[in-house]
């Protein structure tokens, strides 16, 4: 019984893989997922001065509302959907997540005070944790490890054009309902402005869930036989006890990406706060400048990134993926410093556009990473569990440090650009020296691991 299932699984290894265009639909689908799951995320970060002027709330607060009450959640919520990414549909597991963020989007709308937007963050988090365990396990299917760094790449163009459309169509209609105090909603009323924001933007992500029934579900590739039965075990037990055979890499991995997300969570939650407090620009004119900076910088960033990787990696260098990021870490460091610390608006928008070229594409780098090395029936919560990880101490941390850093070093508000600076000047470099640590150790985990696709 064992050899005929591992002669079944072997059979899945070896079949040919989708074709190009069914493989880069579901790519790019995706992708709009990954989009609409940023949009609804960063949305909030153009509304910082009338939620605290209505809920009477502080910027550390604020950093919790866009840190930890939504990564903490993120992280717990990601754990079990990983492990639903590797035992059921992905399809269906993304489904029932769009629906949910998408929601708790809109519900944001109708926070009365601090701990209704707070819950209805944590809704948001929640919703948004099934999508990468089950993207990121699809797309390792889809496509042979030579082309996976591209694939995964233009996925996270999706968070990056997110995030800019965030900024710049935000931005436009944080300035269109700003023209009147309250909006009339159907159904439920009038409200805020403010708060009509996020019904315009929560409402159609609903409907727009049905469109992961257009995408394939992949045979699952690269899954190794463990039990007598011959099923292969899936739980978060197995999961560390793999990590445990790979201890410098795992350690290496997550701590060096953890950096990173510290500075590009950290600081996407505090651009726009940034520019209105140091620049005294409107929400219009930062939705513009930051969205078509950031969206710019991340599609250049990212397909830079996916064509020298995988270039790389059809060289030889099994360690591709983490030696290209370290080396961006590096990079990254002096030109972000410059860019916060700047007082002229236009140094800090260019200077951030390099800056993000660098670092934004962090998910494609640390996603094909773990992938390439984590057997097929792990590598959703593979995914979860590096998610949990780096959203706590990483995303989750970074917007309430880089506060905090700009409160009590530097006196207050009007200084959030030195904070930031000050936590890019701690942590790339931190990052760059964790990775470099990782790349002998992942050579020899992608030895492995390709011995077992040979087997």
């Amino acid at each position: 019984m064992s050899q005929a299932v591992e002669s079944v699984a072997a059979h899945v290894e070896h079949a040919a893989y989708p074709s190009r265009a069914i493989a880069w639909y579901s790519t790019i689908t995706l992708a709009f997922l990954y989009w609409l799951s940023i949009l609804d995320r960063f949305i909030i970060s153009l509304l910082v001065g009338p939620i605290k002027r209505d809920l009477g709330i502080t910027d550390v607060q604020f950093g919790l509302l866009q840190g930890f009450a939504f990564a903490v959640t993120f992280a717990i919520f990601g754990l079990f959907a990983g492990v639903l990414a590797d035992r059921y549909s992905r399809r269906w597991v993304i489904f029932l997540g769009v629906s949910i963020w998408s929601l708790a989007t809109a519900a944001c709308g109708l926070a009365k005070n601090f701990w209704h937007l707070m819950l209805a963050r944590v809704g948001v988090g929640a919703g948004e944790a099934t999508l990468n365990p089950c993207a990121t396990s699809m797309l390792t299917d889809l496509f042979p490890r030579e082309r996976l760094t591209m694939a995964m790449a233009i996925y996270a163009m999706g968070a990056t054009v997110g995030m800019g459309t965030a900024l710049l169509f935000g931005g436009l209609i944080v300035e269109v309902v700003s023209q009147s105090a309250t909006i009339a909603l159907p159904v439920v009323g009038t409200v805020p402005s403010w708060q009509a924001v996020f019904f315009i933007v929560g409402v159609p992500g609903a409907v727009l869930s049905l469109l992961v029934f257009t995408l394939p579900e992949p045979a699952r590739r690269g899954q190794r036989v463990t039990t007598a039965e011959g099923r292969p075990r899936q739980s978060y037990r197995e999961l560390l006890r793999f990590i445990n055979t790979r201890r410098r890499f795992f350690i290496c991995h997550y701590a060096g990406f953890m950096f990173a997300s510290t500075i590009i969570s950290g600081g996407g939650a505090w651009y726009a706060a940034h520019m209105t407090r140091a620049f005294g620009w409107s929400p219009g004119q930062i939705g513009l400048a930051l969205g078509l900076t950031i969206a710019g910088a991340g599609v250049i960033g990212k397909i830079i990134c996916g064509t020298v990787v995988d270039a790389m990696y059809r060289r030889g260098l099994r360690d591709a993926q983490i030696r290209w990021y370290a080396g961006c870490l590096v990079a990254a460091t002096p030109i972000g410093i410059m860019a916060f610390t700047s007082a002229n608006p236009w140094v800090f928008v260019f200077g951030l556009g390099a800056f993000l070229v660098l670092l934004s594409p962090l998910a494609a780098c640390s996603s094909a990473s773990l992938n390439l090395v984590t057997p097929n029936e792990l590598r959703g919560a593979g995914i979860a569990m590096f998610g949990a990880v780096g959203g706590i101490l990483g995303a989750g941390g970074g917007p309430v440090l880089m506060a905090a850093a700009g409160e009590f070093l530097f006196g207050g508000e009007s200084a959030i650009g030195k904070g930031v600076a000050v936590t890019i000047a701690i942590c790339c470099p931190l990052g760059a020296m964790c990775l470099a640590l990782g790349f002998r150790a992942m050579r020899e985990a992608m030895a492995e691991a390709e011995r077992w696709d040979r087997s």
